[in-house]
């Protein structure tokens, strides 16, 4: 049950590179200790539980309560009143573990250090899974009432009709439920199934050795992961194109091995599909969120359709740099110079305060709570988790975790968690615990509404062409590595498990070609494909995760519409999106998506972020020819 799920983080790892220099923006040469961070920027935990002593009280409670599960075990079909009775203890269990994982958690990130904290996220883990153990016969049980039968229960149950939508979705995937011998043998299977993406990870992240390579001050510098990700935004392309070379020499040297590791993901998808019963392996991912297929096949579509902006992109990159041929390690490039201002963190509070005043004095309070009420761990201090997210949990406000550095960047990461915390607000606050919790696929649409808005009042505050025209660079590379990288790897990637679905053999060459000739074809007749870009695929972790990639795009392309909407329609597209806000999990992610403006199964979102694309080169080229 939906209940029982470890509780919201947003954006776990958004903005990971924003710890560093953090101590720099607070005046500092290195990084504080937790009690050197002011009480006023630390988050204030007291809405979850007042110490560690009233914690461990409760936690020695919940303890207790795992074993009133087997009271209701082979009970649930015998009454309305007893199936109610168990769906109200499974919710009171959840409600009080969430808000003991949640400061568990929080604890533990804001010093990592802290053996205790450690300790105590470590219990509620576990405590998680016997009591996920405990209740797992109560959805098949559910499921073994027959629907005449159940219609019954809720029609002389006052209460129980709340749970219309939660029967609903558990009759929606019936007929894919094996017998319990059968769902044994599949759940004893998924750590078998996990270790190509385990093997991946450690082969890549820790087998892996790079050389070196000459680096930005003529110096031998040893090539890596988090090296190969900076140089490739120099504007030295000598220092590109050899971090560029040297990044794949290992993949290169193991892209046999990697195949076998991406093949057997692959098959494991057909397996599971298979013994399920779905036509294909994308219907068998969608069908748990209920994402009709069409939404994946409408993005790809959409996409290919509206590829003119990428390649016009490719021209003016490539007349900018002034180079013969544009290479895949000129795509992260600088065009312009980026104009650099610091802002402190109350500026940054008043920039974000500015940019959303359009969507109501609702949103505007609920931030203004979340300024004034510490909900926010603002800086960055010894130990602390990097990056930023934003984690919602039912009984209490959400939080957000920043490592915030006086950056426009770091300005940005904070207007977009303050979108998660909305969301999971509006959506606590409105729906039952039932349906508090929102689905993966539109977990994005708040927080980059919030910086498509962002950015737009920034372009409109600009003071100078130079400010602008960085602005609109960093506003064109999100959106052609949100949108359209991720809409290029949510295709390779239904080719490929289409692939293996036919029981055609996958190489090394059927991989690469496959690859190498959506990368042409989405940057156009402009690009030069590199051999190393053809075998890109080698090196996306996001591949072994299933069909998870598209996300991205579609989020990106729905927040684009609802941000257009909010700036042309006024209220009226504004309380359609607070609508969607507050809607948690009361219906299906695409349904719900709609009452925002943005219907993913047409093409009028995708075509929205084509012709803001184009919008934003038309200003791109506007400053160009002033110049000259």
């Amino acid at each position: 049950m939906v209940s029982l799920r470890l509780p919201r983080i947003a954006c776990l790892l958004f903005g990971l590179m924003l710890a560093n220099g953090t101590a720099l923006a607070q005046g500092s040469g290195k990084v504080p200790t937790r009690d050197e961070i002011a009480v006023t920027d630390q988050w204030e935990l007291t809405s979850l539980f007042a110490t560690d002593e009233a914690w461990e009280t409760s936690f020695n409670e919940a303890q207790q309560l795992i074993g009133q599960f087997a009271r209701f075990e082979g009970q649930l079909g015998k009454s309305g009143a007893k199936l109610l009775e168990c769906l109200q203890f499974q919710e009171k269990v959840g409600i009080q573990v969430r808000l003991l994982y949640s400061y568990a958690a929080k604890k533990k990130d804001q010093d990592l250090g802290n053996t205790d904290n450690q300790a105590r996220a470590q219990r509620i883990t576990s405590m998680w899974t016997e009591i996920s153990k405990a209740a797992a016969y109560i959805d098949p049980e559910i499921l073994s009432i027959s629907e005449k039968k159940l219609a019954k229960f809720v029609k002389k149950t006052p209460g129980l009709d709340l749970y219309d939508h939660y029967f609903d979705d558990l009759r929606r995937v019936q007929d894919h439920i094996l017998p319990k011998d059968q769902e044994g043998l599949l759940s004893a299977s998924q750590e078998m199934a996990a270790g190509p993406h385990d093997a991946f990870s450690m082969l890549t992240n820790t087998d892996f050795k790079w050389g070196m390579i000459e680096g930005p001050d003529g110096e031998d510098v040893q090539m890596s992961r988090a090296r190969y990700y900076l140089y490739m935004q120099s504007s030295d392309r000598r220092l590109r194109h050899d971090a560029y070379k040297e990044l794949y020499v290992p993949f290169t040297g193991n892209i046999n091995t990697l195949t076998a590791l991406l093949t057997t993901e692959l098959k494991s998808h057909v397996f599971y599909a298979d013994a399920r019963g779905y036509d294909n392996t994308l219907q068998w991912v969608l069908s748990g969120p209920n994402i009709p297929t069409e939404v994946y096949h409408n993005l790809i579509t959409s996409v290919n359709a509206n590829l003119a902006p990428l390649h016009r992109w490719a021209e003016i990159k490539k007349r900018v740099l002034g180079v013969d041929e544009l290479r895949p390690y000129d795509t992260y490039a600088p065009l312009f110079a980026s104009v650099e201002k610091s802002y402190t963190y109350e500026e940054a509070q008043d920039l974000v305060r500015e940019a959303l005043v359009p969507l109501g004095d609702e949103v505007m309070g609920i931030i203004n709570r979340a300024f004034d009420e510490r909900w926010i761990d603002v800086y960055e201090n010894v130990g602390k988790r990097g990056g930023a997210y934003s984690s919602g949990t039912y009984g209490a406000h959400p939080y957000i975790l920043m490592n915030y550095n006086g950056t426009l960047s770091s300005v940005s990461t904070l207007a977009h968690e303050l979108g998660h915390t909305v969301h999971s607000f509006l959506s606590n606050e409105n729906q039952p615990y039932v349906y508090h919790g929102y689905a993966t696929f539109n977990a994005e649409v708040a927080s980059i509404t919030n910086e498509a808005l962002m950015a737009e009042y920034l372009l409109e505050k600009a003071e100078s062409d130079d400010e602008k025209l960085a602005l609109l660079q960093e506003y064109v590379q999100d959106l052609v590595s949100t949108y359209y990288r991720q809409a290029r790897f949510a295709e390779f990637e239904l080719e490929a498990n289409r692939l293996v679905e036919k029981g055609e053999p996958l190489t090394p060459e059927v991989l690469n070609s496959l690859f190498g000739e959506l990368y042409q074809k989405y940057w156009g007749p402009t690009m030069v494909v590199d051999d190393e870009e053809n075998l890109s695929w080698s090196r996306i972790p996001h591949f072994y995760y299933n069909y998870y990639v598209y996300t991205h795009s579609t989020s990106f392309a729905a927040s684009q519409l609802v941000a257009q909407k909010i700036k042309d329609e006024g209220q009226p597209a504004v309380d359609a999106f607070l609508q969607f806000l507050s809607s948690g999990g009361s219906d299906y992610p695409v349904k719900l998506l709609k009452l925002a403006g943005a219907d993913m199964s047409t093409p009028a979102p995708f075509e929205a972020t084509a012709a803001r694309f184009d919008n934003l080169l038309d200003q791109i080229e506007e400053i160009l020819a002033r110049r000259g």
